[in-house]
Protein backbone atom coordinates (compact mmCIF):
# COMPACT_ATOMS: atom_id res chain seq x y z
CA UNK A 1 0.00 0.00 0.00
CA UNK A 2 3.07 2.20 0.18
CA UNK A 3 6.52 1.60 -1.37
CA UNK A 4 7.41 -1.59 0.54
CA UNK A 5 6.10 -5.16 0.61
CA UNK A 6 6.31 -5.28 4.39
CA UNK A 7 6.26 -2.89 7.32
CA UNK A 8 8.64 0.06 6.96
CA UNK A 9 8.30 2.61 9.76
CA UNK A 10 9.72 5.49 7.72
CA UNK A 11 7.63 4.82 4.59
CA UNK A 12 4.58 7.08 4.85
CA UNK A 13 4.03 7.31 1.09
CA UNK A 14 0.70 5.47 1.12
CA UNK A 15 -1.44 5.22 -2.00
CA UNK A 16 -4.89 6.77 -1.76
CA UNK A 17 -8.08 4.67 -1.66
CA UNK A 18 -8.88 6.14 -5.11
CA UNK A 19 -5.57 4.87 -6.56
CA UNK A 20 -6.04 1.41 -5.06
CA UNK A 21 -9.70 1.05 -6.09
CA UNK A 22 -8.85 2.07 -9.64
CA UNK A 23 -5.91 -0.36 -9.67
CA UNK A 24 -8.27 -3.12 -8.50
CA UNK A 25 -10.77 -2.30 -11.25
CA UNK A 26 -8.00 -2.22 -13.85
CA UNK A 27 -6.75 -5.66 -12.75
CA UNK A 28 -10.23 -7.21 -12.78
CA UNK A 29 -11.02 -5.61 -16.17
CA UNK A 30 -7.99 -7.44 -17.58
CA UNK A 31 -8.99 -10.77 -16.02
CA UNK A 32 -6.61 -10.53 -13.07
CA UNK A 33 -6.55 -10.14 -9.29
CA UNK A 34 -4.96 -7.51 -7.07
CA UNK A 35 -2.94 -8.48 -4.02
CA UNK A 36 -2.55 -5.78 -1.37
CA UNK A 37 0.12 -6.35 1.24
CA UNK A 38 -0.48 -4.91 4.69
CA UNK A 39 2.60 -5.40 6.84
CA UNK A 40 2.15 -5.34 10.63
CA UNK A 41 4.72 -3.58 12.82
CA UNK A 42 6.92 -5.38 15.37
CA UNK A 43 4.00 -5.46 17.84
CA UNK A 44 1.75 -7.17 15.28
CA UNK A 45 -0.33 -4.03 14.75
CA UNK A 46 -1.59 -2.85 11.38
CA UNK A 47 -0.51 0.76 10.73
CA UNK A 48 -3.33 3.29 11.18
CA UNK A 49 -2.81 4.59 7.63
CA UNK A 50 -3.48 1.09 6.26
CA UNK A 51 -6.58 0.72 8.41
CA UNK A 52 -7.98 4.04 7.16
CA UNK A 53 -7.31 3.16 3.51
CA UNK A 54 -8.80 -0.33 3.85
CA UNK A 55 -11.88 1.14 5.57
CA UNK A 56 -12.46 3.47 2.59
CA UNK A 57 -11.97 0.62 0.12
CA UNK A 58 -14.44 -1.45 2.15
CA UNK A 59 -17.05 1.33 1.98
CA UNK A 60 -16.71 1.46 -1.81
CA UNK A 61 -16.82 -2.35 -2.08
CA UNK A 62 -19.97 -2.56 0.07
CA UNK A 63 -21.79 -0.56 -2.64
CA UNK A 64 -19.95 -1.73 -5.75
CA UNK A 65 -18.46 -5.14 -4.94
CA UNK A 66 -20.82 -6.87 -7.36
CA UNK A 67 -18.81 -5.27 -10.18
CA UNK A 68 -15.61 -6.89 -8.84
CA UNK A 69 -16.38 -10.28 -7.26
CA UNK A 70 -16.54 -13.03 -9.90
CA UNK A 71 -16.06 -10.52 -12.72
CA UNK A 72 -13.49 -10.41 -15.46
CA UNK A 73 -12.68 -9.04 -18.88
CA UNK A 74 -15.70 -7.75 -20.83
CA UNK A 75 -14.24 -8.33 -24.29
CA UNK A 76 -14.71 -4.67 -25.23
CA UNK A 77 -12.02 -2.12 -26.04
CA UNK A 78 -10.91 0.12 -23.16
CA UNK A 79 -13.07 3.25 -23.12
CA UNK A 80 -11.57 6.73 -22.75
CA UNK A 81 -13.55 7.35 -19.53
CA UNK A 82 -12.66 4.26 -17.46
CA UNK A 83 -12.90 0.45 -17.57
CA UNK A 84 -15.39 -2.41 -18.00
CA UNK A 85 -15.89 -5.56 -15.97
CA UNK A 86 -18.39 -8.32 -16.75
CA UNK A 87 -20.14 -11.22 -15.06
CA UNK A 88 -22.77 -13.26 -16.90
CA UNK A 89 -25.20 -10.91 -18.64
CA UNK A 90 -24.12 -7.92 -16.51
CA UNK A 91 -21.68 -5.40 -17.92
CA UNK A 92 -20.25 -2.90 -15.45
CA UNK A 93 -19.07 0.47 -16.75
CA UNK A 94 -16.54 1.90 -14.28
CA UNK A 95 -16.58 5.62 -15.00
CA UNK A 96 -13.48 7.41 -13.71
CA UNK A 97 -13.70 10.64 -15.72
CA UNK A 98 -16.76 12.60 -16.77
CA UNK A 99 -16.64 14.22 -20.18
CA UNK A 100 -19.26 16.57 -21.59
CA UNK A 101 -22.58 15.10 -22.65
CA UNK A 102 -23.71 11.47 -22.61
CA UNK A 103 -21.21 8.66 -22.18
CA UNK A 104 -20.70 6.42 -25.21
CA UNK A 105 -20.50 2.66 -24.66
CA UNK A 106 -19.29 0.92 -27.80
CA UNK A 107 -20.27 -2.52 -29.04
CA UNK A 108 -23.57 -3.12 -27.22
CA UNK A 109 -26.20 -1.27 -29.26
CA UNK A 110 -29.54 -3.11 -29.13
CA UNK A 111 -28.32 -5.45 -26.37
CA UNK A 112 -29.19 -3.50 -23.18
CA UNK A 113 -32.34 -4.31 -21.20
CA UNK A 114 -31.75 -1.73 -18.47
CA UNK A 115 -29.12 0.46 -16.88
CA UNK A 116 -28.72 1.55 -13.25
CA UNK A 117 -26.19 2.99 -10.85
CA UNK A 118 -24.85 0.03 -8.92
CA UNK A 119 -24.29 1.95 -5.67
CA UNK A 120 -27.93 2.98 -5.14
CA UNK A 121 -29.95 1.21 -7.85
CA UNK A 122 -31.19 4.43 -9.45
CA UNK A 123 -32.10 4.19 -13.12
CA UNK A 124 -29.73 5.55 -15.75
CA UNK A 125 -31.23 6.85 -18.98
CA UNK A 126 -30.11 5.46 -22.30
CA UNK A 127 -30.41 8.03 -25.05
CA UNK A 128 -29.51 8.76 -28.66
CA UNK A 129 -27.79 12.13 -29.08
CA UNK A 130 -27.77 14.07 -32.34
CA UNK A 131 -24.27 12.82 -33.26
CA UNK A 132 -24.89 9.12 -32.46
CA UNK A 133 -24.26 8.07 -36.08
CA UNK A 134 -20.57 8.93 -35.60
CA UNK A 135 -20.21 6.19 -32.97
CA UNK A 136 -21.40 3.11 -34.87
CA UNK A 137 -22.86 0.44 -32.60
CA UNK A 138 -22.70 2.47 -29.37
CA UNK A 139 -25.33 3.29 -26.80
CA UNK A 140 -25.24 6.45 -24.73
CA UNK A 141 -25.96 6.80 -21.03
CA UNK A 142 -26.88 10.03 -19.33
CA UNK A 143 -25.98 10.49 -15.67
CA UNK A 144 -28.24 13.60 -15.30
CA UNK A 145 -25.41 15.68 -13.83
CA UNK A 146 -22.10 17.07 -15.00
CA UNK A 147 -20.56 15.76 -11.77
CA UNK A 148 -20.03 12.03 -11.17
CA UNK A 149 -21.99 10.59 -8.22
CA UNK A 150 -18.81 8.84 -7.00
CA UNK A 151 -15.57 10.68 -7.79
CA UNK A 152 -13.52 7.52 -7.18
CA UNK A 153 -15.43 5.24 -9.56
CA UNK A 154 -19.07 5.57 -10.59
CA UNK A 155 -20.30 2.11 -11.60
CA UNK A 156 -23.19 1.70 -14.05
CA UNK A 157 -24.63 -1.79 -14.30
CA UNK A 158 -25.92 -2.65 -17.77
CA UNK A 159 -28.14 -5.72 -17.92
CA UNK A 160 -27.69 -7.28 -21.35
CA UNK A 161 -30.08 -9.42 -23.37
CA UNK A 162 -29.28 -13.13 -23.00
Amino acid sequence: MNNHWGYAAADKDFKSPKQLIRALVECVSKGGNLLLNVGPNAKGEIPEESVEILTEIGKWMSKNGESIYGCGNAGLPKPEWGRYTKKGNKLYAHIFERGIGPIAIQGIKGKVKRARLLADGSEVNIQKPWNAHHYGDAIFINLKSSKLPDEIDTVVELELEE
